[in-house]
């Protein structure tokens, strides 16, 4: 799957999603400014952290941000820097945090559950890179992205009474059942799960009531698609390459997406496939 596919997927969430930034040197929170220094020596001290130096104020560094009162780092973003590492322990030491940018790096090994223990933590990217094992049972971020590792296994049970806005886990070997994502009074509106090995009967899953974008091409789903998607506005749909079957129902979405989005199934028919006998 392509990088350019991944970041349109969520774009409008990366758009939205901002933290002020503070350049006061005196607002510098001196433990969180230890921890950072640790986490760029664990990255191989890269030249895209050149700014991150010890004599000047953490919250002026790139790629942190620090809330403008209590001068606590809750922004940091190490993107595409071909950083290759384990994810750092430091980062538990940053409590404050509120958003995480890790993608397009070359960290590897797996995640580890302190991340989703940071108590104001709402935003994890740590897609294109090499992580592996399973999601932990913690992780369960409203805005969380995995997209392009080499995670897998089945999605923890923690995840079915999870609040996610946006979830992005394609690319990966995820199996099992994902239907508990779903659910009419889910806050979920952004889902996108494809090319994984996931296997569960689609015609009985609600969507949830602000779901725009859902992608499940290429994985094992079963079942029918439901009524229901025939009445959103969908801003990305794709069921391809599944397992599905029956009419496909009827909405404006078929002419916006065309057979591209739902063929190669068992037996999906009607517009805009084949009519159904």
């Amino acid at each position: 799957m392509s990088s350019a596919r991944i970041l349109i997927s969520f774009l409008p969430l990366l758009i939205l999603f901002s933290a002020p930034f503070v350049v006061s040197a005196a607002l510098c929170h001196k433990k969180d400014k230890a921890a950072l220094l640790e986490i760029k020596a664990i990255f191989g001290n890269p030249a895209g952290l050149s700014s991150w130096n010890s004599k000047t104020s953490c919250c002026t560094w790139d790629g942190i941000s620090c809330n403008a009162t209590t001068g606590r780092v809750i922004d940091i973003t190490v993107f595409f820097l071909n950083v290759s590492a384990p994810i750092p322990s430091a980062l538990a030491r940053l409590t404050a945090l509120q958003s995480i940018n890790f993608a397009y790096n070359h960290l590897y090994g797996t995640i580890p559950p302190f991340l989703g223990a940071l108590p104001d933590l709402t935003f994890l990217r740590l897609d294109g890179n090499l992580l592996t094992g399973r999601i932990p049972d913690t992780l369960t971020v409203y805005n969380l992205l995995l997209t392009g590792n080499n995670l897998s296994g089945p999605l923890p049970p923690s995840f079915a009474h999870a609040s996610f806005g946006a979830l992005d886990l394609n690319d990966n070997g995820f199996s099992g059942d994902a239907s508990f994502l779903f659910g009419k009074d889910k806050t979920l509106y952004a889902l996108d799960i494809s090319g994984n090995k996931f296997a569960f009967d689609f015609g009985k899953v609600e969507l949830p009531k602000d779901m725009n974008i859902l992608q499940i091409d290429h994985n094992m789903i079963y079942g029918s698609i439901p009524a229901a998607a025939a009445t959103r506005r969908w801003l990305r749909w794709n069921v391809s390459y599944n397992r599905l079957c029956g009419p496909i129902p009827q909405g404006s979405y078929v002419r916006k997406y065309g057979p591209s989005h739902f063929n190669h199934n068992k037996c999906l028919c009607g517009a805009p496939l084949a009519p159904c006998e």
